[in-house]
């Protein structure tokens, strides 16, 4: 699988050698026919935007969190700085917080606009006692039963819709925003097909553009079918622990559940593969979060003599939600990229951060084929192919529960280059 390839000013070319994973689970709630519906049925002197924070017990911003009414029919999800803008259908509201890894927080909203108080979640991590090599068995044991059941399940289909927005910050300063509503279908091990919808832009040429920057999102696969090869390995993946350590950290009573997070990196020093962490079930072997750091190494390369690389780092969790008595399916993918760079001697980092997350799962869209997508993509060139429609984004409840933080307008603002935005 060829990756994205990131473009600078002169002959200057980032090859992502992709290896094939990804994964785990955000409960996201959002069901655009749910809160349409929820909406029409209030007043609309009783509807209102509210808006917060939520941070852990340090004040650290947490990241994607589910923010919901108590019913669980209407919510939204914390940005990666931990902001949320969650419109009502009437007020007053008691709003439920949940993430994995901390317990259920709640707030109670009276009037619309900011909540008075930022909601901090505790942590819910219940400590293991002192690792053994017995528990490290009983790691790769439980790894390989998670694997094991997404090989039974590998050809169940499913069907969303899904919003994808992709930023890029160059020096300091935003220069890049993709926002696009996408059709999916869905498998345990990946996204077959990803038809792209409404679309719209603000964009700035720079240094580097990641022309194709969704494939870690829809073309990464969660797992390794047998007989597969990639240039990375991965975990879940057929003997997978011969190159795998694998150890049980802790268990987390998380939503009603038991989970059990694995680590997992190198069984031996020096080789280039992943590392991070599965949130599984031990119980149904159930998949619900993985994260993973990937090795750079080699995979970008300059023909510019005026650049000279530096630190390279890439990050992905994968979430899952809970489908069935013992299944999950993909809920949402956050990838973090951080490349820093000398160029004729000055300087020079660039982080783009993507978040896709499905707010509804259907049957297939009448009419849709659901054609495979290519691997090599131009983002940005598929995007400007589609008709800008105002009136789509005006007042799109998504959009909406999905704030922008502030310095990313004021960048694009400050420099009139909004586009289609």
């Amino acid at each position: 699988m060829r990756g994205p390839s990131a473009i600078a000013e002169g002959p200057f070319l980032c090859r992502w050698a992709v290896p094939a994973y990804l994964a785990a689970m955000h409960c996201f709630y959002r069901l655009l026919g749910d809160l349409l519906v929820l909406l029409s049925g209030c007043p609309a002197v009783a509807q209102g935007v509210v808006t917060g924070r939520v941070v852990d017990e340090k004040g650290q911003p947490v990241p994607y969190a589910s923010v919901a009414l108590a019913d669980g029919r209407t919510g939204t999800a914390t940005n990666e700085v931990g902001e949320f803008s969650l419109r009502v259908p009437a007020l007053p509201q008691q709003l439920v917080v949940l993430s994995i890894g901390y317990g259920r927080a709640g707030a109670l909203a009276t009037q619309a606009g900011a909540l008075p108080v930022v909601i901090v979640l505790k942590a819910s991590a219940v400590e293991l006692p002192e690792v053994t090599v017995r528990a490290n068995a009983e790691a790769e044991e439980l790894v390989a039963r998670c694997y094991a059941k997404l090989l039974r399940h590998q050809a169940d289909a499913q069907y969303g819709r899904g919003f994808y927005r992709q930023k890029t910050r160059e020096n300091g300063h935003y220069r890049e925003l993709f926002d696009a509503f996408y059709d999916v279908k869905l498998t345990p091990r990946d996204m077959p097909s990803w038809v792209l919808g409404e679309a719209r832009y603000a964009f700035v040429p720079g240094i580097l553009s990641m022309k194709n920057f969704s494939i870690y999102t829809r073309a990464l696969p969660v797992f390794q079918l047998p007989g597969g090869t990639s240039r990375t390995a991965q975990p879940l993946g057929a003997n997978a622990a011969e190159r795998f350590r694998f150890v049980l950290r802790q268990t987390l009573r998380d939503q009603g559940r038991e989970l059990a997070v694995v680590d997992f990196g190198p069984r031996v020093a020096g080789d280039p593969v992943a590392s991070g962490t599965l949130y599984i079930d031990p119980r149904t072997a159930a998949l619900f979060r993985f994260e993973r750091d990937m090795p750079t190494a080699g995979n970008f390369t300059s023909s510019n003599p005026a650049i000279q690389l530096g630190l390279c780092t890439l990050h992905t969790t994968t979430n899952f939600a809970p489908l069935d008595d013992s299944l999950s399916r993909l809920a949402s993918t956050q990838v973090v990229s951080n490349i820093q760079m000398t160029m004729k001697g000055v300087p020079s980092e660039t982080t783009t951060t993507s978040q896709f997350f499905l707010y509804e799962y259907g049957p297939p869209t009448p009419g849709q084929k659901y054609r495979a997508m290519p691997q090599d993509v131009n983002d940005l060139a598929e995007i400007k192919k589609r008709r800008y429609h105002p009136e789509f984004w005006r007042d799109n409840a998504v959009v909406k529960d999905s704030p922008v933080e502030a310095q990313v307008i004021q960048d694009f603002e400050g420099r009139r280059v909004f586009g289609r935005l």
